[in-house]
């Protein structure tokens, strides 16, 4: 048997060497289709690669410069670290293939690696994501690196003699035109072009509980219905997307609240819909969209103990009635190289935590990050801190924890404190979240037994600026974005001991800022940018809670008055 293996073998090697030999003889033709190679019977593929190479600086990301800076985490791949405070170089680095058969398969596979490099790391020591020991704030290195991972995979069919597209897997995917509602979520989908009109329905997995170590009922999804009538230059569109989150609420080993997640045995359901139009009118470009939330949400089932259990006066399976409201409107007037431009983003805010309403605008119940910024309106403030991008730290990072509850006061149950500043208090965001506008942070724990962003104060941002082409392949891009809550009643009521009557300022922060873009070819580009954060009343307020030397006894409240800096250059390849 091993003699008739080995022979087998030896056969195939040698006709393996002969068809070598006979291929190299009589070479075969290779078809091209743009950038498409075929590589079998009606079979094409098209190679991807992309590296995005970033140097970038900032200072100042909580206001407040007696505060030592510190790095946000010691994990190399940390996206929070190279998008938010960092002083570093980082790269973005993508390799992937499409293939497609004929007309209507098509099928993508996408892998990338995002990391922070220096000369140790490049050389992918043993210890290049652990260096050992801790830093000066007591925290260890990180034990955790990933390298290259899947980043999307789809396949899309379009059954042969119909307008039906079938989709499966995970891509960048926008939901309205104002594209408030966009990650790669994996997803099922059918779409339906009747010509001008589209249509789609898909279901999408948010969050899947068995990270949890469960089953069964356990999921955050989502379900999108929607349709775009293109009547150009104008377009036409709606949609309406039910969120249906138990992965929030469900049953793990640690009863009551989790700040991470939730508190247990809460359930959301909830209902978005928009309608948009966006279009041309002689020189002026722009894009309208208004949206409505409903829906009902149910708090914690039970108590827990200690810091995590609930007050016996907040009652326990409390039911909420959602409801709140969003405008989004864009204008650009297109005048030859010079293109002046102006938003308004609206989101209706929560006044009350003692309520049994919520009336946050956010389209998810969950911060998660959204693409305002890549639906072709608000793509040139996709660096933006004050707009969209990962938002600053709140004044006076984590020393907001060291708030001392003054002598004699009672907490008010409802008033959770610095846990109102975000998941936590004082780290990675504080207002929103990464490419979400609306203030999706802020509030979050602010009703005791339920977690969810539907309990904001409401957003308010306004971007203003001009946009210059002086010379093909070249873009400059100056804004001005004027950030704030519609309501701060909910942080005035965590903070009611500290703040003896007094009431924070709807007004969060400006943002003063720009970049130079140079397109030098279809695959090659350099861009320029930077930001100027500026604390308007209502951080100042916040930075007043924090104390700024928890070495001493006493609160030494911070000024907030120092503005957030930041600055990058991007250099990147694709092919």
């Amino acid at each position: 048997m091993k003699r008739v293996f080995q022979t087998a073998l030896g056969m195939l090697c040698f006709l393996a060497v002969v068809s070598v030999a006979v291929a190299q003889q009589t070479p075969q033709p290779v078809v091209r289709l743009g950038n498409w190679i075929e590589v079998g019977n009606d079979v094409f593929m098209h190679i991807i690669a992309t590296a995005d190479i970033r140097y970038k600086t900032s200072h100042n990301a909580d206001f407040e410069s007696r505060v030592r800076d510190r790095a946000l985490s010691r994990n190399p791949s940390n996206t929070a670290q190279h998008e938010q405070e960092g002083d570093l170089s980082y790269a973005e680095l993508r390799f992937g293939v499409d293939f497609r058969y004929q007309k209507n398969l098509n099928f993508h596979l996408l892998f990338e690696n995002q990391s922070i490099f220096d000369g140790n790391l490049i050389d992918d020591r043993a210890n290049t994501s652990n260096p050992g020991g801790t830093d000066v704030f007591g925290r260890a290195a990180s034990t955790e690196n990933p390298g290259f991972r899947v980043e999307r995979f789809t396949i899309r069919y379009q059954f042969p003699g119909t307008p039906i597209l079938l989709h499966v897997g995970p891509d960048l995917w926008a939901v309205s035109q104002a594209g408030i509602l966009s990650n790669d979520n994996p997803r099922i989908a059918v779409e339906g072009n009747f010509g001008k009109l589209k249509v789609w329905a898909s279901a999408v997995i948010e969050r899947e509980s068995q990270r949890l170590g469960l089953q069964n009922d356990n999921d955050s999804m989502y379900y999108v219905f929607g349709g775009i009538y293109d009547a150009k230059p104008h377009k036409f569109g709606m949609d309406v997307v039910w969120f249906r989150d138990r992965f929030a609420g469900a049953d793990t080993a640690v009863a009551g609240n989790r700040p991470d997640i939730g508190w247990t045995g809460q359930k959301v359901d909830s209902v978005w819909v928009n309608a948009s139009w966006s279009g041309k009118m002689g020189p002026i470009r722009g894009l309208v969209q208004g949206n409505v939330l409903v829906g009902t949400a149910r708090g914690s089932t039970v108590r827990g103990s200690g810091a995590t259990g609930l007050p016996t006066v907040v009652p326990l399976r409390r039911e909420y009635d959602i409801f709140a409201a969003s405008a989004i409107a864009y204008l650009e007037a297109e005048l030859g190289m010079v293109r002046p431009f102006v938003g308004l983003v609206y989101g209706s805010g929560d006044g009350d935590a003692r309520d049994n309403k919520l009336h946050g605008f956010q389209t998810q119940n969950v911060a998660d990050s959204n693409a305002i910024t890549s639906n072709g309106f608000f793509n040139h403030l996709d660096t933006s801190v004050a707009f969209a991008h990962r938002d600053y730290s709140c004044p006076g990072l984590a020393q907001i924890s060291n708030v001392t509850q003054p002598a004699g006061t009672t907490r008010n149950p409802y008033a959770v404190g610095r846990a109102v500043l975000g998941a936590g208090g004082g780290g990675t965001e504080c207002s929103h979240t990464t490419s979400n506008v609306y203030n999706s942070r802020l509030g979050i724990t602010s009703h005791l037994g339920i977690l969810t962003t539907y309990s904001n104060p409401g957003t308010l941002v306004i971007p203003v600026g001009i946009r210059l082409f002086p010379m093909k392949g070249h873009e400059i891009t100056g804004w001005y974005v004027y950030r704030a809550m519609i309501d701060s009643s909910l942080l005035d009521t965590a903070f009611a001991p500290e703040l003896r009557g007094q009431k924070i300022s709807k007004s969060l922060y400006h943002g003063v800022g720009g970049f130079w873009m140079w397109t030098l070819n279809p695959h090659f580009d350099i861009r320029l940018d930077g930001e100027i954060g500026i604390p308007a009343a209502g951080y100042k307020d916040l930075a007043q809670l924090a104390d700024c030397n928890p070495n001493v006894a006493g609160t030494q409240a911070c000024d907030g008055n120092d503005p957030a800096l930041r600055a990058g250059v991007r250099v990147r390849a694709r092919f």
